[in-house]
């Protein structure tokens, strides 16, 4: 059994599309559609056309569809062009335009309304209209569960019962420490996802990040359901949130990981507040989690050593010292006049494996940066 996540390059973003063998289902993680990217830019990659042309390439209600979306946290570089690119409506009734304009139908939407309980006047345009979005398939689902079950109405809600905005909805919530594998109404044989975050109490910390969604998703192996592999996704989180995830999971398989997006776009916020202090030792603890062999990648801008804060060098060289240099990679290459391309990973058979042609690409650019490079450096 086969599953894939490819990272796409958007900058400092987020949108990692994953791919679930046996089941069939495909499931964005994040958006950030950038309206450059569809102008005619060699270098800046257009994830929208990849998506409708390689990857959404079944229809429903006339338009592209995607099983399911999750939005980690509600910033714009976790949602951008999400109410322009998504069909967000009545699947029933949808206008020629939106199949004009091929826009893609969402079969079940992923909400945390504890991610958007902070700052919430702050909330950018398409934040709004996924909340919006959110609210409408509740609402369904309160007044017509059977509409609710169809592709277009879905939601999934990650939160808690005793939030009244959430009663009537008790079928639909998973809370942290809990494990899903149902996708869009399909039980998922070889996929699970454990969800470690936000937490229900508040966590100092004054931004959105403090409750940006993170899970351990789990990809089996149809041959032997003990071959996992684990894959870290948690958008924005910051050191204090791995600090409670350390504290709160008692069980070690739910920390292991093979495949560790770093999060904030490789920001030393992942392991302290100021790139100047020292890291926090539950951060270092998490990495030590990784499994032999373990990747990790930085959807960010190419990292440099400079004062950027993300990405940041002295992050990369934290995940670097853990996992080795040929298993860092980064979505927009490692320097400036690199041409943007994904990053995809296969899963199969409990392992996770840079693409081939990925690999191979890696490979030559490391060799050119070899031999224009012979001294280490370290942190900075």
């Amino acid at each position: 059994m086969k599953h894939s996540i490819k990272f796409y390059p958007v900058g400092n973003g987020d949108c990692d599309l994953i791919t679930i063998g046996g089941a069939n289902k495909n499931m964005l993680f994040d958006c950030n559609f950038r309206k450059e990217a569809e102008e005619d830019n060699d270098k800046m990659y257009d994830v929208l056309d990849d998506l409708l042309t390689n990857e959404l390439t079944s229809k429903k209600c006339g338009l592209p569809f995607l099983d399911a979306f999750l939005l980690t946290h509600p910033d714009q570089d976790h949602c951008r062009s999400f109410a322009d690119k998504f069909y967000l409506g009545d699947p029933n009734n949808v206008p020629q335009s939106a199949r004009d304009n091929k826009k893609i139908l969402i079969g079940e939407l992923w909400y945390s309304p504890r991610v958007f309980e902070e700052l919430t006047n702050d909330l950018n345009a398409d934040a709004k209209a996924f909340k919006k979005e959110a609210k409408r398939r509740m609402n369904i689902f309160k007044t017509d569960p059977k509409t609710a079950d169809k592709d277009g109405n879905r939601i999934r809600i990650i939160g808690w019962a005793d939030n009244p905005d959430l009663e009537g909805l008790e079928d639909r919530i998973v809370t942290p420490g809990d494990t899903i594998s149902e996708i869009n109404g399909t039980n998922c044989r070889y996929f699970e996802m454990f969800i470690h975050a936000p937490f229900k109490d508040d966590i100092e910390g004054e931004d959105r990040n403090m409750t940006s969604i993170a899970a351990q998703l789990r990809f089996k192996s149809d041959k032997n359901a003990t071959d996992i592999a684990r894959v870290f996704l948690g958008g924005d989180t910051e050191w204090r949130v791995i600090e409670k995830i350390m504290n709160e999971t008692t069980e070690d398989d739910y920390l292991n990981w093979d495949l560790m997006e770093a999060p904030h776009h490789c920001s030393y916020k992942f392991f302290a507040d100021d790139r100047e202090n020292d890291a926090n030792q539950a951060s270092l603890d998490f990495l030590e989690k990784s499994e032999d062999g373990a990747f990790v990648v930085s959807s960010s801008k190419v990292v440099k050593k400079n004062s950027d804060n993300p990405p940041c060098q002295k992050a990369k060289n934290r995940y670097t010292d853990r996992v080795g240099g040929s298993n860092f990679f980064c979505t927009s290459g490692e320097k400036d006049d690199d041409t943007e391309e994904p990053i995809v990973f296969d899963i199969e058979d409990g392992e996770v494996a840079l693409r081939e042609d990925e690999k191979k690409e890696k490979e030559s650019r490391a060799a050119a940066s070899a031999a224009k490079n012979t001294k280490p450096h370290y942190y900075g």
